[in-house]
């Protein structure tokens, strides 16, 4: 029994620390307003949502924001237009 004890204690920290280091990669690529992408987006979900879209145009991201703001999201004309601006630029629809 005490065996079985340890063996789920080593099974759990290694799901803790595999998971703590998948969180840590996960990032938006360096460029102009990053920051502010980060925290319009991390406001309601974290960067995997953002992330795991697999890239929009111009257009696709700014529907994605208009989404947002139509769940309560709330952001500036200008911060708007620099958010879409890095997503189109940093996080493109794939190539086909």
């Amino acid at each position: 029994m005490k065996t079985a004890g340890i063996l789920v204690g080593a099974l759990g920290m290694t799901l803790v620390v595999l998971g703590v280091r998948a969180n840590a990669q996960m990032t938006l690529p360096d460029g102009p307003n990053r920051a502010l992408v980060m925290r319009v987006c991390t406001s309601c979900h974290d960067l995997g949502m953002v992330l795991g879209t697999g890239g929009r145009n111009r257009e696709g991201w700014s529907s994605t924001v208009e989404e947002m703001i139509s769940y309560g999201m709330s952001i500036s004309d200008a911060d708007r237009r620099l958010v879409v601006e890095y997503l189109a630029a940093f996080l493109p629809a794939p190539s086909r």
